[in-house]
């Protein structure tokens, strides 16, 4: 019998130590059957019992002079776990690696790109094929870094197949059986130390962003990434109704494997000081593997968040976070909360990460989540975090924003959301905050709403204003204007007037103004076709630094919700640049816009015109965010497993 070991790449395991040992004789007859008949008919000389070989460099093993009986084939168990850590997942996968779910709320999008080669090429050649994971051949446990668990990993050791083996019946000797090997890994977040705008940190750090809200948050953090993320049958998949988040992952060694997810909530815990009750609710959870420690903050859902965003006073920043300038009162209270609630586990992430300095820390939050996630950014400041949020309000006056230049931090804006603007771009520090206690709170809002709003809008600046900080992503719902002369008098002009309208198209557009100042080599003759029709001075009036582009039409807080606005919004851009050649809605919508601005430009303002067309060429440029997920080692091949099980979510405010 000949034994052929490779990878789902279809390349060899060589070197493999390999033995086989006999299945137990049931019945007289089959001991008769297994003495008389070898390769060449009956041979009284036994073989060596158990038979064994090492692979050479096709990955190929031979025994000779078998018994005609059924064996189980078993690898040196340390050797292969090794081995296998090293050999990436393939791209064309068995189907037995990928099931159905038995838990999956809808069934999951099939592709032939899931059919293995390795099995094609084997039928082929009329050779037997088996797809195994390592605990079907290994012959004993080996050692797993890190793994503390009384049972080895589920997929990768099933459950009554550990050290027995792949069994071989009697019938398939005399041949050749090639035997895929899944690779020893595990899923991990795509995530990009990169101070450009990547939509894979978009995409992945919102899914982590609404996954903070998740009821049971601790059980939901711990089942999706000690469990899916260890589940190679499958890529791992955040279900929040109406969102249904494929998380863009590639398979690293499993010893790079995720060791740590907390979900951490300071109403749960004692603190043992007099905080008030009522405040006592601040939620965020932490996870990390070799390479990557995220935190996610959760946003504004109960009662106490209301009362925290409603807390506009500002303080002046400690100087942890910012040696000048004013910081949200409400926000600093409720971030204060958790630091004193969890000091163990904030000192034991800034302890991993001083460790090495290999690890990055990505930060991400929405809503209040993200206020919390700048404050925490801000007192990591000195290992330069990555940030992404969404829907975040303002949270730091001008002096403080200036400070916090070493956090690379990308603010998502959903055009439509009332969140993003507040509290008012406006000096909100005043005499009344201090000296009615709570009721100032109130007091003071309104005294700035009817003194320093007005005084703001005459070009009057005065005091430290509240500013946003980051580089704004925007999701602009773009109109175009049309017009026409409507006259009570024919050929009369004194009686005439110009009547402006809204045309038939919108569209809902993916904006990212830093894209046209990116440092990828790759991007920059788009970036310099773009500037030269665009210059600098045109974007950074629509889009000007530490606020948001002006909107024209009215925002709404209904707009504001991570599951509904925000994720279905990045996972059709994700899906699109993943997938060009599938037929899209939100490409539909484009097309038609595009046609409208041909047809009717004549009939709409000039610089109305101008900026759709710059907001259109904006959008074009979305795809050179994927330059770097492209060229990250299995990039590729993560765009390709999440464009086989995606689809199109509904854009609500389309």
């Amino acid at each position: 019998m000949e034994l052929q070991f490779v990878d789902e790449n279809n390349v060899p395991v060589s070197g493999l130590n390999v033995s086989l040992e006999y299945h137990p004789l049931a019945t007289a007859a089959e001991v008769a059957a297994s003495k008389r008949f070898g390769k060449d008919g009956y041979d009284p000389t036994p073989p060596p019992n158990p038979p064994v070989g090492v692979t050479d460099s096709q990955g190929l093993v031979r025994f000779d002079n078998l018994y005609w009986i059924g064996v189980n084939v078993k690898a040196d168990g340390q050797q292969l776990a090794d081995e296998m850590e090293q050999r990436p997942l393939g791209v064309r996968r068995n189907p037995n690696s990928q099931p159905e779910s038995k838990n999956r709320s809808r069934p999951a999008t099939r592709d032939l790109t899931w059919q293995s080669d390795v099995q094609k090429k084997a039928d082929a050649a009329g050779q037997r094929h088996h797809y195994v994971t390592i605990g079907q051949l290994c012959d004993r446990l080996p050692v797993i870094d890190n793994w503390k668990e009384n049972e080895p990993p589920r997929f990768h050791f099933p459950s009554g197949d550990v050290m027995k083996g792949t069994p071989i019946a009697r019938e398939g000797l005399d041949q050749r059986h090639v035997i895929e090997v899944c690779p020893f890994r595990a899923w991990s977040l795509v995530l990009h130390d990169t101070k450009d705008y990547s939509l894979a940190n978009g995409y992945n750090l919102g899914v982590m962003a609404d996954m903070a809200y998740a009821k049971g948050g601790d059980t939901v953090i711990k089942q999706f990434f000690f469990e899916q993320c260890l589940d190679l049958s499958r890529t791992p998949e955040y279900i929040d109704f109406p969102s249904f988040s494929q998380a863009l992952v590639v398979d690293v060694p499993f010893s790079q494997r995720y060791t740590a997810a907390e979900f951490l909530d300071s109403a749960g815990k004692s603190g043992g000081d007099n905080d008030r009750p009522l405040l006592d609710s601040t939620q965020l959870f932490y996870i990390e593997n070799a390479e990557q420690v995220v935190v996610s903050w959760r946003g504004t859902q109960e009662l106490p968040d209301w009362l925290t965003d409603a807390s506009f006073s500002p303080q002046p920043c400690p100087a942890e976070l910012a040696k000048a300038g004013r910081i949200h009162g409400g926000f600093l209270d409720a971030y204060h909360l958790a630091k004193r609630r969890f000091d163990a586990q904030f000192s034991a992430i800034r302890a991993s990460l001083a460790k090495d300095g290999k690890k990055k820390l990505f930060i991400c939050g929405h809503s209040l989540g993200g206020a919390l996630g700048l404050t925490y950014a801000a007192e990591m400041k000195a290992i330069e975090p990555i940030l992404y949020t969404y829907g975040m309000p303002r949270t730091f006056t001008a002096d403080a924003v200036g400070r916090l230049y070493q956090v690379t931090h990308y603010r998502h804006v959903n055009d439509s959301d009332t969140i993003t603007s507040v509290p008012f771009d406006a000096n909100l520090d005043n005499w009344l905050y201090g000296k009615f206690g709570p009721l100032g709170a109130t007091l003071g809002f309104f005294w700035a709403l009817t003194t320093e709003l007005p005084a703001q809008m005459g070009g009057l600046y005065i005091g430290e204003h509240y500013w946003h900080h980051g580089k704004p992503v925007v999701f602009f719902r773009t109109t175009q204007t049309g017009s026409f002369e409507e006259c009570r008098v024919m050929m009369n002009p004194n009686t005439c007037r110009r009547l402006k309208y809204s045309q038939q198209y919108k569209v809902k557009l993916f904006l990212v103004p830093s894209m046209a100042e990116t440092e990828s080599e790759e991007a920059k003759e788009a970036q310099e076709a773009f500037i030269s029709e665009f210059p600098m001075a045109d974007i950074q009036k629509i889009f000007p630094r530490n606020t948001n582009p002006a909107f024209d039409h009215a925002s709404n807080p209904a707009r504001h919700s991570m599951v509904k606005e925000y994720l279905p919004f990045l996972n059709n851009q994700l899906l699109e640049i993943a997938d060009p050649e599938r037929k899209l809605g939100r490409k539909t919508y484009r097309a038609d816009f595009r046609q409208q601005m041909d047809t009717f430009g004549d009939s709409s303002p000039p610089e109305e015109l101008k900026r759709n067309r710059m907001f259109l060429a904006l959008q074009d440029m979305v795809g050179n965010s994927l330059i770097i997920t492209r060229k990250y080692p299995g990039g590729e091949n993560a765009l390709i497993r999440f464009k086989s099980v995606a689809e199109e979510e509904v854009e609500l405010s389309n």
